[in-house]
């Protein structure tokens, strides 16, 4: 709280500004001015000003000039006058301008803080008043808002399972939500969304899928009801509905899926809960993710909590590997999938085709894809980290759809990469060409072997097989070569070039050096520098 002091006395001034008990009325600055130029600076300078004690007579300006022009500043605070005078002009002239009290000198300490205690009060209930009467204001604005934030509460917050706080928020945040009403949760999973939110970006994006959803599922073309849920990768939205129809419910939902179709090329599956009380909607939202999770049969279409399977985890083996191992040794990529097609159809049919089984046809899958490159030579951890790969192994256990993706992906790098290394010219090469650019660095069989997916005692076997020279012996011929080269062209130190072409062992490069030159190093120079003097004379 802050007062200011005005008056040409300046005992006056001090006795105010010393005798009130200031702390005790919860002022913390008193500020004081001689005269009405000073006292309208400061009032600009220190902004919130709470109350102005001014006498009404002084020489220069008097306190109804101030108090006319504290006004016209709209600048809020009360006034409090003091004069020698009972002067009914006067105060009539200040009541006209909203001052607040108006003492005779001599004033009583004790009548002057009796004064300002009123006015302090005073001032503390307009507070209040605009405090309520602004958040009236931003209620009014905001009960979108604030009824979003009370449905994120209840699904996945402080409310949820807690119906007196429910019921509490409702009456506090003014709501138009019933709290004995029963309402349907629909949670809808958004996949191969990737490129559409790239193409409009994340904001755009979202809006129009949170605003379809409210406009159709809940005929509100703002969105007061529809949450925003991540889980991994996992996309969700989460509407509240009031209680209708399920068939109703059921058919907007196949109209969301239609008018998203035309918009994104995205796929919805949307899950109809059962109607739940407020109190277990919070619980209700991550059973039924997961049945949308497990459901894989309904992926793309709208089903109910009622319609969905609940997963029932068994371990035991999906595929028949042996056949699998047969067709991958045959190379026969459409027997694969369609051996994949009939299974997924078989498993629909029996009403168990989940996330958890596909999981477990993923693996199968990748440990007879893995065992069957081995036998080949083939690291297959390598192989299958590239960004296609990690991208469709992501989303493969999400629908038999993607999962067939997948598979299709990894059996075409399998054979593709087989056929290159039967073809073992070519993979000679290319590791002939790696070498040429990495020989500088620390380079041998196994950083090798792991650039090309093969096992490094395969990849040796390999080399020495189809070119006669064991690997590190190529590795270590082009180096001496490449350091001759630098030997001939200047006067570089010897143990610089030794390091320069890969080798950290300067000894090891000049042993090396003699026994596949018969020359040292140095004797090669000038051996070389003596040649070229001879031909330039």
């Amino acid at each position: 709280m802050k007062v200011l002091i005005v008056d040409d006395d300046i005992a006056t001034v001090e006795v105010i500004r010393d005798t009130v008990k200031w702390d005790m009325l919860g002022v913390d600055k008193v500020f004081t001015a001689y005269n009405i130029s000073n006292a309208k600076i400061i009032l600009k300078e220190e902004e919130g000003t709470d109350i102005v004690i001014s006498d009404i007579e002084m020489p220069q300006g008097n306190g109804l000039e101030l108090l006319r022009w504290v006004r016209e500043q709209e600048i809020n605070c009360e006034f409090l006058f003091l004069t020698c005078h009972e002067n009914f002009d006067y105060a009539s002239n200040a009541i006209s301008y909203n001052a607040a009290a108006y003492l005779t000198k001599p004033f009583d300490t004790d009548v002057m803080e009796f004064t300002l205690k009123k006015l302090i009060l005073k001032i503390i209930k307009n507070h209040e008043i605009m405090k309520k009467s602004q958040y009236g204001e931003w209620l009014s604005k905001n009960s979108r808002l604030l009824k979003l934030d009370f449905w994120t509460s209840v699904l996945n917050g402080p409310l949820a399972g807690d119906r007196q706080r429910i019921e509490e928020a409702i009456k506090n945040r003014k709501l138009s939500v019933s709290p004995d009403e029963k309402y349907y949760l629909i949670v809808t999973k958004l996949t191969n969304y990737e490129q559409e939110k790239e193409k409009y970006g994340e904001g755009l994006f979202e809006f129009v899928l949170q605003g379809l959803h409210s406009e159709i599922l809940n005929n509100q073309v703002q969105n007061e009801s529809v949450i925003k849920y991540i889980d991994g990768s996992n996309y969700f939205l989460l509407t509240v509905c009031t209680q209708q129809e399920k068939e109703r419910a059921e058919e907007n939902c196949r109209r969301l899926g239609h008018t998203l179709s035309r918009h994104f090329k995205s796929t919805i599956t949307c899950c109809i809960s059962k109607l739940y009380p407020l109190e277990e909607l919070g619980s209700s939202r991550m059973k039924i993710i997961q049945l949308v999770k497990q459901n894989i049969a309904f992926y793309g279409q709208v089903f109910t909590e009622e319609e969905a399977i609940e997963n029932t985890a068994e371990n035991s083996q999906i595929m028949d590997l042996d056949k699998i191992t047969k067709l991958l040794a045959d190379r026969d990529k459409n027997k694969i999938l369609n051996y994949h097609k009939t299974l997924y159809e078989e498993i629909a049919g029996n009403k168990k085709l989940n996330e958890h089984v596909l999981y477990l046809v993923k693996q199968e899958m990748l440990q007879v894809v893995y065992a069957h490159l081995l036998k080949r030579g083939i690291h297959a951890t390598r192989l299958f980290h590239d960004e296609i790969s990690i991208g469709l192994s992501e989303k493969a256990s999400q629908s038999t759809m993607d999962m067939m993706r997948w598979i299709n992906y990894l059996l075409e790098r399998t054979f593709q990469y087989e056929e290159e290394v039967q073809k073992s010219h070519t993979i000679i090469e290319k590791i002939n060409e790696y070498i040429h650019s990495h020989y500088k660095e620390e380079i041998g069989r196994n950083e090798i072997a792991a650039v090309f997916f093969l096992a490094p005692e395969y990849l040796a076997k390999l080399y020495k097989r189809k070119t006669g020279v064991y690997l590190n012996d190529y590795i270590n011929e082009y180096r001496i070569e490449q350091a001759k080269l630098l030997l001939r062209k200047d006067d570089t130190r010897i143990s610089d070039i030794a390091e320069a072409v890969g080798f950290d062992n300067f000894s090891y490069f000049s042993t090396l050096f003699k026994k596949l030159t018969g020359q040292t190093p140095v004797e090669y120079r000038k051996l070389e520098k003596s040649t070229k003097r001879s031909q330039n004379q």
